[in-house]
């Protein structure tokens, strides 16, 4: 496939509220405490094409169970709170995650199903719905007025520590469109993402005119190649959602086949997705460095997924990464209770380029180099297996005091 295809894909402002036609907003209605933020809204001149991947757990909350079900629907709108996950609340959570819904559809004036909900927070709470149907109500009036991605993504942040948006623009033959992503996440992320099956919640807007079935096919790819791949904390959270809207306002040509305008569609969201997964990485709990696995020439797929993901979720190897600590006997054994196909005396394990172990050997020389690169913001833990031909990446990042401080006092 020719580079050319994906010369005119360009950067842009704005998150969700970058392609035509989409909104948000948020307010505050005192589900946090201090006044912040936690109300937020996404919302559609006209009805949008939806397709989302949800969380792997189990316990699945009243609002992702209630999105799940409207995945067929035409959807206009997406309200979340934050501050609480509406999780383990019986009957009662559910009726207030359909009461959101459908709050909003009647503030907007939309047809009954054409709104989502997500929430996150607090497990096991129920929703001061009081306060919540005042701000469904103060939001919807708002956002025919004003239009802020700052208020929007400050409402849906917890742990937090930042702001989470990208954009691209590219041409769909002459057509400019355009894709943009909101998400919030820090902690609980290890995401488990099923497609049509402290959290993770990303939205996606985009005005494209595509098949339905492409965009769903695309969006499972791109989260493969993302969110599937990054670990903060080993818990996989019972509220992770990710949502892509398509509104087709920018009027293009459809595209109904994987042709050259859906390679650049698909590449485009892949690396706004990247750039998110990796933002949530960033921005982990009490986090200083992000730190990427890369596992090479491993047997098969499955070797290298479970090596990569038992280093990346090893608190050891976390831990050392905090403590500036080249630390491979911990990776070395994290690989070896990783159940996946290896020979010792072939791995060669380098940190940013520097071998410190070559198939059973560790390079003195290079680890005291390695020291230095282990101070670094981001970080490369190359796994070379000398096996086969597969390859696999996965970003995690270190493991602080902080974390514990942070979660020691979060309830969930």
């Amino acid at each position: 496939m020719a580079e050319d295809l994906f010369d005119d894909i360009e950067p842009i402002d704005g998150g969700v509220t970058a392609p035509k036609g989409f909104r948000a907003t948020g307010v505050s209605c005192g589900l946090k405490e201090g006044g912040y933020k936690d109300l937020g809204l996404i919302w559609s001149e006209v009805p949008c094409d939806v397709v989302g991947a949800y969380t792997g757990n189990k316990v699945k909350a009243a609002p992702v169970r209630l999105s799940m079900s409207r995945m067929t629907n035409k959807i206009s709108a997406v309200i979340v709170n934050s501050g609480n996950a509406n999780c383990v609340t019986g009957k009662q959570g559910e009726a207030d995650a359909l009461r959101m819904t459908e709050l909003t559809e009647t503030h907007l004036e939309l047809d009954e199903g054409a709104a989502l909900v997500a929430s996150t927070g607090v497990i096991g709470e129920p929703l001061p719905m009081d306060r919540v149907e005042y701000g469904i109500e103060k939001i919807a009036r708002l956002i025919k007025n004003e239009n802020s991605i700052q208020n929007f993504t400050n409402a849906i942040m917890t742990t937090d520590t930042r702001p989470k948006n990208f954009g691209c623009e590219m041409k769909i033959g002459d057509t400019p469109v355009k894709i943009g992503i909101s998400c919030k996440g820090s902690g609980m992320i290890k995401p488990d993402l099923h497609m049509f099956h402290a959290t993770m919640l990303v939205f996606i807007t985009t005005d494209i005119v595509m098949n339905k079935e492409l965009m769903h096919t695309a969006l499972k790819e791109a989260i493969e190649y993302s969110f599937n791949r990054i670990s903060v904390d080993n818990d996989t959270s019972t509220n992770d959602t990710v949502l892509l809207m398509a509104n087709g306002l920018a009027e293009n040509t459809q595209i109904d086949a994987e042709n050259d305008e859906y390679k650049i569609f698909l590449k485009a969201l892949t690396e706004l997705c990247i750039s998110a997964a990796k933002a949530i990485v960033k921005d982990g709990e009490g986090a200083n460095k992000i730190v990427k696995i890369d596992i090479r020439h491993a047997l098969t797929m499955t070797d290298a997924k479970k090596i990569a993901r038992a280093v990346a979720d090893s608190y050891l190897v976390k831990t050392a990464v905090f403590g500036n600590s080249p630390n491979w006997g911990r990776v070395i054994a994290a690989i070896g209770y990783s159940d996946a196909k290896f020979d010792l005396d072939r791995i060669v394990f380098s940190i940013n380029g520097l071998p410190i172990l070559e198939k059973g050997e560790q390079n003195r020389a290079n680890i005291s180099k390695a020291n230095g690169e282990m101070i670094q913001n981001e970080i490369t833990f190359t796994i070379d297996l000398g096996l086969g031909y597969k390859e696999y990446y996965l970003w995690t990042c270190d493991l602080s005091y902080d974390y514990v401080k942070i979660n020691a006092h979060y309830i969930s």
